[in-house]
């Protein structure tokens, strides 16, 4: 039996290229009490892009307090904008939920590094609309085949994300230093952050957290909570045990 809870409003901070449809069945499986808030931050979903990665924070942040959530759950590079957003002083008050973030591995990993080159981020939604890279895509990263209408819901959310070349335009090392100073300054940005993490994600690994430990040490101090069964993806795997542990975060005393 779920535990008895006041209402809660949670912002959803997905990764490069959500889609709205990410969290279409997880939100037949919520009580009345919990409302999920999706796509908060432009260049989503057909949302207009933004010229700059200032006024993208700027438009995120207030997308944010307009809809004033009382929980982020942030996922992907959703993590690493919302500290973004942290490190200027904006949203301090609001608990934090991290979900597989990208944060100081942006500067290890592959992709990421191959994609600041102008080339290869006009070929990103190509390459997302290739019905091959697609399979491909499915079978590595889903640990449950997704029915085919979320299969193209979920690729014509990168069809439809002007802000997804940018994005690896703008978070490179340069703003992981830049952050490192603004969050040393500000070290009330680190605190009520807790981390999930898929034991299955094959998307981003636990070593993100090893990276980020390097760079700031007050990470340590996140509670970290691993579910050995999911994917990058739980919200498509299992709507229903995503929802679930998301309502109890949410109900537990003192949780984020």
């Amino acid at each position: 039996m779920m535990p008895a809870m006041l209402s809660c409003r949670i912002a959803f901070l997905g990764g490069n290229g959500h889609c709205a449809a990410r969290l279409a069945a997880a939100r037949g499986y919520l009580p009345d009490e919990v409302v999920l808030l999706d796509n908060c931050y432009p260049g989503f979903e057909g949302r207009p892009r933004a010229d700059s990665l200032e006024k993208f924070l700027d438009a995120m942040g207030a997308n944010l307090r307009e809809s004033a959530p009382g929980r982020i759950y942030a996922m992907g590079v959703g993590g690493l904008l919302s500290l973004c957003l942290r490190a200027r002083g904006d949203l301090l008050e609001i608990p934090l939920l991290f979900q597989a973030p990208i944060l100081w591995g942006l500067e290890r990993r592959l992709m990421p590094r191959i994609m600041r080159l102008g080339l290869a981020r006009f070929a990103l939604t190509r390459l997302f609309a290739s019905a091959p890279f697609q399979r491909r895509f499915v079978s590595k990263y889903f640990t449950h085949p997704p029915a085919p209408e979320m299969v193209r819901a979920f690729f014509d959310g990168y069809a439809q994300c002007t802000a997804a070349p940018d994005l690896f335009a703008w978070l490179a090392p340069s703003l992981l230093r830049s952050l490192e100073r603004n969050l040393a300054a500000r070290p009330a940005a680190l605190e009520n952050i807790e981390v999930w993490w898929g034991g299955k994600d094959r998307v981003v690994t636990l070593q993100e957290l090893a990276w980020t430990r390097e760079a700031l040490p007050r990470s340590e101090r996140w509670p970290v909570r691993v579910f050995p069964e999911w994917g990058h993806y739980p919200m498509i795997d299992d709507p229903q045990g995503w929802t679930e542990e998301l309502v109890r975060g949410v109900a537990a005393p003192g949780a984020v």
